[in-house]
């Protein structure tokens, strides 16, 4: 029973959470409870430009994340609806066995370099939002994972509540040491794009400079916000500044 209450209390209390140092200590606190550890939240993008789908590491506590997801893999399991609220790593393995034998490769590697670091047992909940899948949220640890139904149910909502608070801070422009946040490989394009939006020049402006039209320009703008989780050009403009990308 202590344990639903932390995890409600959790659900109540990250609303006030203002930094991700904090949202991670947070997080990580909720989820030891269970003796897992919270190695991964990602967000799912969609680039306008390339008509491609990238995954952002939002929070990680570090090097182990990246052994626990793979953006096409997981990706794949994740938006192809094959499980419904979250999957565990043995479950994945064999679904990944029956659809396609590269997928199962790519799974059965994931596992065993996890199973190195000890990390032997996973699960990973999605993330959705209006336009579909939006991120995921990944836990671990060196033993079977056993999980009630309402306990399922919850960390589903730990999964969404603590992407949604995340992507708040964020979008503020507030980024904290200690916790990993990664910035998105952006193209010679996007960066030259963002820089004279920095500068201050129009969408009009930067197409007669670099020879695109300014809807198009307004697009790479549009997929830019949407990379870097920004809610308007101007707090474009500041995340840029903050996370180094333009001078």
């Amino acid at each position: 029973m202590q344990k639903y209450q932390d995890l409600l209390e959790y659900l109540v209390l990250i609303h006030e959470v203002d930094s991700l140092t904090s949202l991670y200590r947070s997080l990580d606190k909720v989820a030891h409870c269970y003796g897992l550890a919270p190695l991964g939240l990602f967000r799912r993008t969609v680039t306008p430009a390339r008509d491609a789908i990238e995954w952002q590491s939002l929070l990680e506590s570090g090097r182990e994340a990246q052994l626990l997801f793979d953006g096409e893999a997981d990706g794949l399991l994740l938006s192809t609806g094959v499980f419904g609220s979250h999957y565990f790593w043995d479950t994945a393995m064999a679904a990944g066995q029956r659809l396609n034998p590269a997928l199962y490769r790519r799974l059965r590697t994931r596992c065993a370099k996890a199973a190195e670091a000890g990390l032997s047992h996973g699960v990973t909940f999605p993330v959705f939002a209006r336009e579909g899948l939006a991120g995921a949220l990944v836990l671990a640890r060196e033993d079977r994972i056993e999980l009630s139904p309402l306990e399922i149910s919850l960390f589903g909502a730990v999964a969404r509540e603590t992407s949604r608070r995340c992507l708040a801070i964020l979008q503020r422009g507030e980024t904290q040491p200690g916790v990993l946040v990664s910035t998105p490989e952006l193209s010679s394009r996007e960066l030259t794009i963002l820089k004279n939006l920095a500068d201050g020049m129009t969408s009009v402006e930067t197409g007669r400079a670099i020879g695109l039209t300014n809807h198009t320009v307004n697009w790479y703008v549009s997929g830019l916000q949407q990379k870097l989780g920004a809610r308007n050009r101007q707090n474009l403009v500041a995340l840029a500044f903050r996370l180094g990308l333009v001078s």
